[in-house]
């Protein structure tokens, strides 16, 4: 199984990245930090030397288990999550059917964030056929899933 971490929040090292290096303690897995690549905003004009999407994708792509962290900002997923999703339109004929998606979403009392949030990543696993396993929110989630894993 190829594992991928994305952390889609500002911090490398923050709760989110902690979380997600609970989940894949010893296991074998990459990850990537949002916040280190140019992502471009859905039909912006853009340098294609400069927009690192498809890099992105490409990561996305070899994983068979995705793990896609966010902490809540402003009642939400972070902007760089939203529009990594959002770019998913530059790759609507892409394969990537079967993938096993698992979300962290933390911060503060995270709750009211969660289900709009959940229902995206949802959406998405539908439509391109993968499949959502389910969330992550603490420490001690994280443990347990590290163990099903």
């Amino acid at each position: 199984m190829n594992y991928l971490f994305i952390n889609c929040s500002k911090n490398k090292n923050g709760v989110t990245s902690e979380l997600g290096k609970t989940v894949l303690k010893g296991m074998k897995s990459d990850k990537l930090h949002l916040a280190d690549y140019s992502i471009k905003q859905i039909d912006q004009e853009h340098d294609k030397r400069t927009d690192q999407f498809k890099e992105v994708f490409a990561q996305f792509k070899e994983a068979d288990v995705i793990l896609i962290g966010t902490p809540v900002y402003w009642s939400s997923m972070t902007g760089y999550l939203k529009t990594f999703i959002d770019r998913f339109t530059d790759v609507i004929d892409e394969n990537v059917e079967g993938k096993e998606v698992y979300l962290i979403v933390q911060g503060t009392a995270p709750e009211d964030a969660i289900p709009f949030i959940e229902h995206v990543i949802k959406h998405v696993c539908h439509r391109f056929n993968m499949k959502y396993k389910g969330f992550v929110q603490n420490k001690e989630a994280a443990k347990r899933l590290n163990k099903i894993l």
